[in-house]
């Protein structure tokens, strides 16, 4: 079975899976390339909520979404977008 943590690890270099919340934003942009179906659906929530502090329903709505222009701000737990970027990015 694969595993999230350290696919990500190897993927963005850090030494330590602890290391992955301090990296969110090269995480976010290496997540956008995985095959997440690959995953228990139990481990990409833990994932989420350990790196993101959000729910991995937050994070699955965020990668389902054609960008339009949109960015997207997790800020405690809550997702937002502004019509005015034109990239799809998370703020972190």
């Amino acid at each position: 079975m694969k595993d999230i943590f350290t696919d990500m690890q190897a993927k963005i270099g850090c030494q330590y899976i602890s290391d992955l919340p301090y990296h969110k934003r090269a995480v976010w942009l290496e997540l956008k390339h995985f095959c997440l179906s690959e995953y228990p659906k139990k481990q990409l929530e833990d994932f989420s909520h350990y790196v993101f502090d959000v729910p991995y329903s937050v994070i699955q709505n965020m990668l389902q979404e054609n960008c339009g222009g949109r960015r997207y701000e997790i800020i405690k737990g809550k997702s937002t977008s502004e019509a005015t970027q034109t990239e799809c990015e998370l703020s972190l």
